[in-house]
């Protein structure tokens, strides 16, 4: 344990080295804000396309807005569209636009706003968004201000849906703020939208409030935080925890976001012993979920889980928890090593339980533990990389809206081999149903299904942490995750 904190505080000091010697701080304006975003992959920032990383989706809010966005609490707020009415049957959205420009200066029209939408519902098949996108049916421009959205089914969710960062319009490549691209010199810097040509620049001062995007490693990103190179530091996961700590991040600094979503190994090859479902139950039971959180001295709220769709999301009174969930951890440990035993002396060795995971401090941490958890009932486990063949990956995805409509999509055969067509088929049908309480009944049957299934392991609420002094005007830890550039100085949505 010594030794791994030693390697991780060198980790950072090497990366923090280059930057003090640089003397990349900065005097505290509040009007002037660097932003970091932690990217374990192509850090590449690009606010065009489906498949957008953090970074690119952080840029893409504060140069292309939707019809409604996403405020620093993450509720939903007016952008496009000034205001809305939803019809009694839920069948129809229609938006009333603010007068406004795209930012070559052309006049935004719901007949350009309606086309746009169209063809960005058609891109949408290909990404993250593409079950959800699919129930809208028709979009039409009703006057020069006035839009409608028909589904084909009620989305009782679907204004978070048209808050998603992907929906945001570009218009010919120009967005419509709130705010712009000053340039990418030093990071992507973005200011207010209204900055003045060079031609007004003698008959109205400039707004200097900008606030400039960068996205990199972890480790780095940490690193100019402490140097004074960043204020505020997005998209921290659960396996760059150990970072903060031997970085000695001020507890104070360390924001939470509450998220909902799914945290947990999701089965992708089911072989030999694991093929039976009572034998994915073994894995689900022998997992000491609160030893495994609070190896993690970083967070201290952590909140472990048994289910796939969180308790506040119940429908119907209907609370699907596994048969072994008010079993002590020792009885299920006995009840797990009994049925390994029996199973081995019946059918032989069991082959260990391949695991993909990052290659990052936290995952090694967390795959410590579900080996020696499974050890201990007498099967074995063996981590590999995220693009090698395993049994199962760790999933750590976020809620984009508050649905048990997504957590029960993540688990379906176009997400996974590893599924129940019986399951699908029962999605299917809720999602087609009108009546909202049969949609409810038909999720809450589904659930049940994929919960005796086990081809999904609940283990925690995904974590997602952004660190920011106290006091840092415009950022708010939200349950979307999500922290727009624009409120960091003062800039409104609209």
């Amino acid at each position: 344990m010594i030794f791994r904190s030693k390697f991780l505080a060198s980790t950072v000091a090497v990366a923090l080295a280059p930057m003090l010697l640089a003397g990349c701080g900065f005097a505290g304006d509040e009007d002037q804000v660097r932003v970091t975003v932690v990217e374990d992959g192509d850090a590449r920032i690009n606010p065009v396309g489906t498949r957008l990383n953090f970074a690119s989706s952080t840029m893409r809010t504060a140069v292309a807005k939707g019809l409604v966005g996403l405020d620093e609490e993450g509720r939903v707020v007016p952008a496009l569209a000034a205001r809305w009415i939803v019809t009694d049957d839920g069948l129809s959205y229609i938006f009333r636009l603010f007068d406004a420009k795209w930012d070559d200066g052309r006049q935004i029209t719901a007949e350009r706003v309606a086309r746009l939408l169209r063809e960005r519902f058609s891109e949408l098949r290909n990404s993250r968004l593409r079950y959800d996108v699919t129930a809208v049916d028709e979009v039409v421009s009703m006057t020069g201000r006035v839009i409608e959205i028909k589904l084909d089914a009620p989305h009782p969710n679907f204004l978070q849906l048209l808050a998603q960062p992907e929906m945001g319009l570009f218009r010919a490549g120009h967005g419509a703020g709130p705010m712009r691209m000053i340039d990418g010199d030093n990071g992507i810097k973005m200011g207010g939208f209204d900055r003045p040509t060079d031609d007004e620049q003698d008959e109205q001062p400039s707004d200097e409030r900008w606030v400039s995007l960068r996205a990199e490693p972890a480790a780095v990103a940490i690193a100019r935080y402490r140097a004074g190179g960043a204020q505020i530091v997005l998209n921290g996961r659960y396996h760059h925890l150990p970072l903060i700590e031997a970085a000695g991040i001020s507890t104070g600094d360390l924001r939470l976001d509450p998220v909902a979503g799914l945290f947990g190994l999701r089965f992708i090859r089911a072989n030999g012993f694991w093929a039976v479902p009572e034998n994915r139950e073994i894995l689900a039971m022998a997992i000491n979920r609160p030893a495994l959180l609070t190896s993690f001295p970083a967070v201290s709220a952590w909140q472990s889980r048994l289910k796939i769709i969180p308790e506040a999301l119940d429908v119907q009174g209907i609370n699907t928890y596994p048969d072994w969930a008010s079993m002590t951890m020792e009885a299920r440990s006995a009840f797990a090593r009994n049925h390994v035993r029996q199973w081995k002396a019946s059918e032989g060795p069991i082959v260990p339980l391949t695991i993909a995971l990052p290659d990052a401090p936290g995952a090694d941490i967390l795959f410590k533990r579900i080996q020696s958890d499974l050890r201990r009932v007498g099967l074995n486990a063996r981590k590999v990389s995220r693009n090698q063949d395993a049994d199962v990956e760790l999933m750590d995805e976020i809620a984009p809206y508050d649905s048990a409509q997504w957590f029960l999509k993540q688990l379906t055969c176009a997400k996974t081999t590893v599924c129940l067509n019986d399951a699908d088929a029962r999605i299917a049908e809720a999602d087609a149903a009108t009546n909202l309480q049969i949609k409810a009944r038909l999720y809450a049957e589904v659930e049940k299904m994929l919960v005796e299934y086990y081809n999904f392991i609940p283990i925690a609420v995904p974590i997602r942490w952004s660190i920011a002094r106290q006091g840092q005007r415009g950022f708010s830890v939200n349950p979307r995750g999500w922290h727009p550039l624009n409120p960091l100085v003062g800039i409104p949505i609209s």
